[in-house]
C-alpha cells in the first residue's frame, strides 16, 4: 500500500484578463501575485483567463521558481482556454480538452449565441506532477452573465454539459497508479446553486472549502446589490485516510500596494491553496 510521503500545495487563480473590468493593467496586478506567489510554499499553481501567448511569457518570467509549464496551444499560439499551470516540479501528459464537444448535448444551445460560441473556447486542462502519482485538473467554465441561478435557468444545460466534459476528462487522464487528483479554477457556479452536485461529481469529490463556504469573488468589484458568492473551487480525489487535506487558504484577500501607486486587487477573484498528503514516486519513477 502507498504511503504519503509528503504533501503538496495546489492554489488558483482566475487572473481576471478580460476586457471590461475596472481593475489596473493586468500586467502590473500580475507582478504583484506572482511576487507574492513565489514567497509561498505553493507547488503548482493553476491561472484562467491567460489569453494571450504574450502574458503567459510575463508570467513565466517571473515565476523563476516554477520552471515547469503546462498548457494547450490555440490557433495563434495562445493557451488554449486560457488556462496556463506553473509547478515547482516537472509536470507531464499535458491534455487540454475544449467544451465544444458538450455543445451538442440537448438543451445545449438554450443560451444566445455568444455564450455558445465562448464555451469553444473555454475547456479543461490535465497533467500529471512527475513522480507523484498525481493528476491536476485546471477548469474554467463559462459564466453565467443573468446571474440567475434558479432550476432551470438558460445557462444550466450549457453548465452541465461542460461539467460531464470536466469529470471525463479527469477520469481519462489517470493512470494506473494514479492515487491522488486535484482540480480547481474557476467555475462560474455558486456553491449554492443546483449544479453544485455535478462540480463534485455526486460526492466523489471532497470539497475543502464546503465548511466555511467563503466567496472567492471581491465583493467591491460587483455591481450595486449584486452578492459574492463561491465561484472558485479546489477539489480533491484520492483516499481520505493516507491523503488528509491538511490545510486551505485564501490569497489576496485585500488591496495590494501597487508600482504605479496607491492600492488596488490583484484580480477580481480571490486565490484558493489547498494542502493534501501526497504519494510519493512510484516504482521506477525519481
Amino acid at each position: 500500500m502507498t504511503t504519503a510521503t509528503g504533501s503538496i500545495r495546489v492554489a488558483s487563480l482566475n487572473v481576471c484578463c478580460g476586457v471590461s473590468n475596472s481593475l489596473r493593467p493586468v500586467r502590473e496586478r500580475a507582478a504583484g501575485f506572482c511576487r507574492r506567489l513565489e514567497e509561498t510554499d505553493v507547488d503548482v499553481v493553476n491561472l484562467q483567463e491567460v489569453w494571450t501567448p504574450g502574458l503567459r511569457r510575463f508570467l513565466r518570467g517571473h515565476l523563476p521558481s516554477f520552471p515547469s509549464v503546462a498548457h494547450g496551444t490555440g490557433l495563434l499560439g495562445q493557451p488554449a482556454g486560457g488556462l496556463v499551470s506553473f509547478s515547482r516540479t516537472p509536470l507531464r501528459s499535458a491534455r487540454y480538452v475544449p467544451f465544444r464537444v458538450a455543445l451538442v448535448r440537448p438543451g445545449g444551445l438554450s443560451v444566445h449565441r455568444a455564450p455558445v460560441l465562448s464555451s469553444g473556447l473555454q475547456g479543461v486542462l490535465t497533467f500529471e506532477v512527475a513522480g507523484r502519482r498525481t493528476v491536476v485538473g485546471n477548469v474554467h467554465l463559462t459564466a453565467n452573465r443573468d446571474g440567475d441561478w434558479s432550476v432551470g435557468n438558460r445557462y444550466q444545460a450549457l453548465q452541465a454539459a461542460q461539467l460531464e466534459t470536466v469529470h471525463r476528462a479527469l477520469r481519462a487522464a489517470r493512470r494506473g497508479d494514479t492515487e491522488l487528483m486535484v482540480v480547481g479554477g474557476d467555475f462560474n457556479v455558486p456553491s449554492g446553486s443546483a449544479l453544485y452536485e455535478g462540480i463534485v461529481d455526486a460526492g466523489r469529490w471532497r470539497d475543502p472549502f464546503a465548511a466555511a463556504d467563503l466567496p472567492t469573488f471581491h465583493p467591491a468589484l460587483l455591481p450595486a446589490g449584486a452578492t459574492a458568492h463561491r465561484v472558485d473551487y479546489l477539489l480533491v480525489h484520492g483516499d481520505p485516510g493516507r491523503y488528509p487535506v491538511t490545510g486551505t487558504e485564501l490569497l489576496f484577500t485585500e488591496p495590494a500596494a501597487m508600482p504605479s501607486g496607491g492600492t488596488a486587487y490583484l484580480s477580481d477573484h480571490l486565490a484558493q491553496t489547498v494542502t493534501v498528503a501526497a504519494p510519493g514516486a512510484g516504482a521506477g519513477e525519481p
